[in-house]
């Protein structure tokens, strides 16, 4: 991957859409109240259209702006202002949040999902939302908080999402109570997510910080993520895929909840996940689940990524990287089982974990997980098992995560089915006493450690 280039063109497209955006429609002139009891939908949608033509600012400032979903267009710039929030409405009523299946140009798992939104890019180029305001998607209404009943998430509305988009920029606002997924990105490209804030709030599951699914060429900075559920996810519910990702210098913060991980590959993952650089992360609070999760469950094909520099607390686990194969697919795919190669850790700290798990790396017999490198590891983990007779399941197929393979017979890393694993200058240590041995391998190849 080439990152200069990638971040030149990410620059270019940002002072494009820049030049195109020089008209300005305050929604007041459209009607809009801004008392946060009044809705605003029809007012700001008029601002929006009036976009249509010509390009141009959307500004919402001094006030509390009630809305249902807003359809974006392109060469737009919404700025919610300082002084500014848009409240989604309370309501379950068709009118305020239609049902609508995304188009995508491959056949993708996701079309049941997200089908309902407040913010809606579809199809649509050179969008900005930006401004320093908030977005608050009241996602505590009582209908939106039953989730354990199945389908639940095409029912409730993501505060953002944009399909088969290209050059969007989400910068300088915070995200506050979704419904569901917080943004959600669909076989989109040119992405910039940068000095963002996004608190879901301890309500329900499924409501993740980030999501993209099957997107190219995407780059998020500089942000605090605070979710009930993953952190930031990559999915791929399509061939198209994810690739091209650069991540660095955020905050992901769990909240101490059960559900989710903090950065996260998968579960969805049917298309592939290549060319990830990922940097200078905090990840903390992740209470009994992972701070790093990557999985090929649908025949994705995983490659070339590198995480750096990166801090893990409070975290039930430090890695989880799973090969396996649901036997989940879309039309006219066949199944397949994945790969995943060439994965690169370096300078990882990690302190303060709350559950006894070590990292695991697991492939499936026959088909290995390859080339995973940890380099300048300093894991101080919680230690204090006296028992070294564990036996290690094989997935069984059921909801992947590392914290329900539980206390393994190793306290640093479990190892199998692999093919040359490297630990170069790692510390692995413990709390308390812990009798298992640091490292455990199964079926493995070529485990160097230096």
């Amino acid at each position: 991957m080439k990152k200069n280039s990638i971040i030149l063109f990410f620059l270019l497209s940002s002072l494009f859409i820049n030049a195109q955006n020089k008209l300005v429609y305050n929604v007041y002139a459209f009607g809009a109240k801004g008392d946060g009891i009044t809705n605003d939908q029809a007012a700001i949608q008029k601002a929006i259209d009036a976009c249509k033509k010509t390009g141009g600012t959307v500004l919402l400032e001094k006030g509390v702006f009630l809305t249902g979903q807003l359809l974006l267009v392109n060469n737009l710039t919404l700025k919610i202002d300082t002084s500014a929030t848009i409240l989604g409405i309370k309501s379950d009523d068709e009118k305020d949040y239609p049902h609508h299946l995304i188009d995508t140009k491959y056949p993708n798992r996701m079309l049941e999902d997200c089908q309902r939104r407040l913010i809606y890019g579809n199809k649509v180029q050179n969008v900005t939302i930006t401004g320093g305001g908030t977005i608050n998607g009241q996602g505590d209404f009582e209908p939106w908080m039953h989730v354990k009943e199945i389908g639940t998430e095409k029912d409730r509305p993501s505060i953002m999402a944009f399909v088969g988009c290209n050059n969007i920029t989400v910068s300088n606002i915070t995200l506050v109570k979704p419904a569901c997924w917080t943004q959600v990105y669909i076989e989109s490209e040119n992405i910039i997510i940068q000095k963002i804030k996004v608190n879901t709030g301890q309500l329900t599951p499924n409501r993740d910080g980030i999501d993209i699914v099957d997107c190219h060429k995407v780059l998020i900075e500089d942000s605090y993520i605070e979710s009930e559920d993953d952190g930031i996810c990559f999915k791929s519910g399509s061939e198209y895929g994810c690739k091209d990702i650069i991540v660095r210098r955020c905050i992901l913060d769990k909240l101490n909840v059960k559900a989710g991980n903090c950065f996260k590959l998968g579960t969805d993952g049917l298309g592939s996940f290549m060319n990830f650089d990922v940097s200078e992360l905090t990840l903390k609070n992740a209470y009994q689940n992972s701070a790093f999760c990557i999985e090929s469950m649908d025949g994705a094909v995983i490659d070339n990524l590198n995480f750096r520099d990166c801090q893990i607390s409070n975290c039930g686990q430090a890695i989880f990287i799973l090969l396996a194969d649901r036997k989940r697919t879309v039309p006219d795919r066949k199944t397949r089982i994945g790969t995943i190669s060439n994965i690169y850790f370096k300078n990882i700290t990690g302190t303060d974990f709350t559950q006894q798990y070590p990292s695991i790396i697991t492939g499936i017999k026959g088909h290995n997980i390859q080339n995973v490198t940890f380099e300048n590891l300093n894991f101080e983990l919680k230690g204090g098992i006296q028992t070294t007779n564990q036996t290690v399941m094989e997935y069984d197929g059921k909801y992947p995560e590392g914290s329900y393979f539980g206390n393994t017979n190793a306290f640093g890393f479990f190892v199998r089915h692999t093919d040359t694993v490297t630990f170069a200058n790692c510390k692995i240590t413990v709390k308390s006493e812990d009798k298992r041995p640091w490292l455990i391998q199964e079926d493995t190849k070529n485990v160097l450690i230096k």
